[in-house]
């Protein structure tokens, strides 16, 4: 059986200073902090100490002195904070600098222009004609429309099946595979709807303008309603590799997770070239209106 809560066992980069000691206080064991945040206490501490007596802060008066006190207290306790990965906020000051300017927060693409910044970004090398991604580095990639069984309406024995069905999967992934989940909010695919409303529109033997007009306001329905107004949320699964034959290992596990259970996965269909595109396009450009071709008449 699945557990419900996971211990992540310490990273073996960690330093001295990532070790956690704890320090009871007042009969009560809080949690272990690390010793990296206790020397930054310590010594902020010290340099509050330090700038309140010895500098020009000294002779600037009482109400002067016990205002920056408690602000410098009150920015090193700040900046001591540790970060869901176990940083200390001081940590991201300098990434925070470099993020103020506005030319930091925004990449200007131009066909013309040098693709470098945004490849840096992105790492993405080419598309090709099977729908593959390659990365700079040789790492390659392919991405899946995939249909899962999680909802909030699930009873407990099903939950408990489809949390033990995860596990066992991720326990069998091979090294070097990664899976990505993406999840988009876009219109309602009618790709499929619009074809099948063309090869009746062609099929048609009488081309009366009734039945034309018919056909001109399903399409409208379709166009304008279906698939402009109501939106849908897809759920994408891009499997990656250190190299091709990595990514076939791990195309090779999803395979097998979907032909033998569906309580994972019920449906993964691999995009080809032009749906990959696609995808990568709204994830990077953002989603623009989809302007379909309208039937022959």
């Amino acid at each position: 059986m699945a557990k419900d809560t996971y211990k992540i066992p310490p990273s073996l980069a960690r330093s001295f200073l990532d070790h956690q000691i704890p320090l009871p206080l007042f009969g009560m064991t809080p949690r272990p902090t690390p010793i990296r945040q206790l020397l930054f206490y310590v010594a902020g501490l010290m340099v509050v100490l330090w700038a309140s007596l010895s500098t020009f802060v000294k002779s600037s008066g009482p109400v002067p002195i016990t205002l920056f006190v408690i602000w410098a207290l009150v920015a090193v306790a700040y900046l001591g904070r540790l970060t869901r990965t176990k940083q200390l906020t001081v940590q991201t000051v300098p990434a925070l600098i470099n993020y103020i300017p506005t030319g930091a927060r925004h990449l200007v693409t131009r066909r013309s222009g040098d693709p470098s910044a945004f490849a840096s970004i992105t790492g993405l090398q080419s598309v090709d004609d099977q729908g593959v991604l390659h990365f700079y580095g040789g790492a390659a990639a392919r991405i899946y429309l995939v249909v899962g069984s999680a909802s909030y309406m699930l009873f407990d024995e099903d939950r408990t099946a489809i949390l033990d069905r995860v596990d066992a999967f991720w326990r069998k992934v091979p090294p070097g595979v990664q899976f990505t989940w993406l999840t988009t909010r876009e219109p309602q695919r009618i790709y499929h709807q619009v074809a099948s409303l063309e090869r009746r529109n062609r099929a048609l033997v009488s081309r009366d303008a009734d039945l034309l007009a018919l056909q001109d306001e399903q399409y409208s329905i379709l166009v304008d309603h279906v698939g402009g107004q109501f939106m849908s949320i897809q759920q994408y699964l891009v499997v990656r590799g250190r190299n091709l034959e990595s990514l076939h290992q791990g195309e090779t596990a999803l395979a097998a997770e979907v032909e033998t259970s569906s309580l994972m996965i019920k449906e993964a269909t691999r995009l080809g070239v032009e749906d990959a595109e696609s995808v990568l396009r709204d994830l990077y450009r953002g989603l623009d209106p989809v302007i379909l071709p309208r039937p022959s008449q």
